[in-house]
């Protein structure tokens, strides 16, 4: 399989998405062709970023847009079709749909204000018309850095990051983390393209082939190279010997962490499932037992990367006071390719986003399953029952699916 892999250990900006897939081989004219078409100008040159020479995307306009109904006119006027359009659209739906969140006010009626230049609207364009043009199968992105510190904006000084990125990274479900300078490295634009483009968000590089490797520079200068990595390679599928026969797994290695406890409250091992899993627990839970001399207890037990193990053992032995934690290492865990994406649904006449998890095995589709924070969010504003909701949204993932 051909595969996209973006590296944003410096963030990611429209503009520096843009320029990573030029980078990558995207062609020239069809993106140039998106970016004027919305009104703008292109200008692409090469520069230098900490000894990394990087292709720089520089978008020219003097004009903005101010409503969602604005912005989507210009998107459904440029030359954009296809994939590439409905792409530019659902990015832009994240946007306003982030700018609502933020300001307690219908999507409709959402103000773009910094993000609102038309500038940021030919990211958008020329970002999806280059994707679309690259026609890889399958888009994977790591671990986004964010920054930290704060920074200057139309509503004063603001945390990093911002309101609207951070918006964007919960609703979608996108890993990140802080650092690695005191700088806003993520941008509306940049979260609202990730969130459209990326499949799924791996925590760290799978096995891959690289064929190209690109680089998209951002504005600044920083201590560390200011460029988004986009790497263009092929996936191989390790071929493992089993009772005399070759096949592929489709799996990981994973170690199992168990451990008895009898005098622990159901309070503190509810507390210590959320620990485990925000820790970087794969799953965890608690099973029922009865121990020695009939008492009753509790099995805990945790599934987790090798890497992983002994942060977790000290979790369990520091909140349970237990004395001791078994590891079961070498355990092979069969897992479905799995993605999230987002649908929209009506429900008593309002619009909502949700997101639900796609899972497959070699390609077969088995599974479509309302993210539950979403769903709970639907159920307390529309005042329906969590079930009602759950169902609705998984219908709509089916309708999506076209199944």
């Amino acid at each position: 399989m051909s595969v996209l892999l973006f590296d944003p250990s410096a963030g990611a900006a429209g503009d520096m998405i843009m320029a990573t897939l030029l980078d990558l081989g995207a062609d020239l004219e069809a993106v140039r062709q998106a970016v004027e078409s919305t009104g703008c100008k292109l200008e692409i040159t090469r520069e230098e970023k900490s000894h990394i020479m990087a292709t720089r995307a520089k978008v020219i306009s003097d004009r903005r847009y101010q409503s969602v109904s604005e912005a989507v006119s210009i998107l459904q006027g440029s030359s954009l079709a296809g994939i590439a359009l409905e792409n530019a659209l659902h990015a832009l739906d994240t946007l306003a749909e982030a700018e609502s969140r933020v300001h307690g006010v219908p999507k409709a009626e959402a103000r773009f204000h910094e993000i609102g230049a038309l500038d940021a609207l030919a990211d958008i364009a020329g970002s999806c018309a280059a994707c679309q043009n690259l026609a890889v199968e399958r888009v994977l992105c790591r671990p986004v850095s964010v920054g930290s510190g704060y920074v200057q904006s139309a509503h004063g000084l603001l945390p990093v990051p911002g309101p609207a990125a951070l918006e964007i990274l919960h609703a979608h479900m996108i890993p990140w983390k802080g650092g690695p300078v005191e700088e806003e490295l993520l941008t509306p634009t940049g979260a609202a393209l990730l969130a459209t483009l990326v499949d799924e968000f791996v925590p760290d590089f799978p096995l891959l082939k690289a064929k190209r490797v690109g680089y998209g520079a951002g504005k600044r200068e920083y201590a560390l190279p200011n460029v988004l990595r986009g790497i263009i390679a092929d996936t191989i599928h390790v071929q493992e010997t089993n009772a005399g026969r070759d096949h592929a797994e489709q799996g990981e290695r994973v170690v199992q962490l168990e451990t008895n406890v009898d005098d622990v409250t159901g309070e503190v091992l509810g507390h210590l499932i959320e620990l485990l899993m925000e820790a970087g627990a794969l799953d965890a839970s608690v099973l029922p037992a009865l121990m020695k001399k009939g008492r009753s207890g509790n099995v805990i037990r945790a599934i987790a990367r090798h890497e992983e193990m002994e942060g977790l053992a000290r979790i369990i032995i520091k909140e349970t006071g237990s004395l001791g934690v078994r590891v079961f290492p070498s355990l092979h865990r069969f897992v479905a390719e799995r993605e999230t994406r987002s649908v929209r649904l009506e429900v008593s006449g309002q619009s909502y986003d949700a997101v639900i998890k796609v899972s497959r095995m070699d390609g077969e589709l088995l599974n479509i399953k309302a993210e539950y924070e979403d769903s709970k969010r639907i159920a307390e504003e529309t005042g329906l029952p969590l079930r009602i909701v759950i169902k609705k949204v998984e219908e709509a993932g089916w309708r999506a699916i076209g199944l």
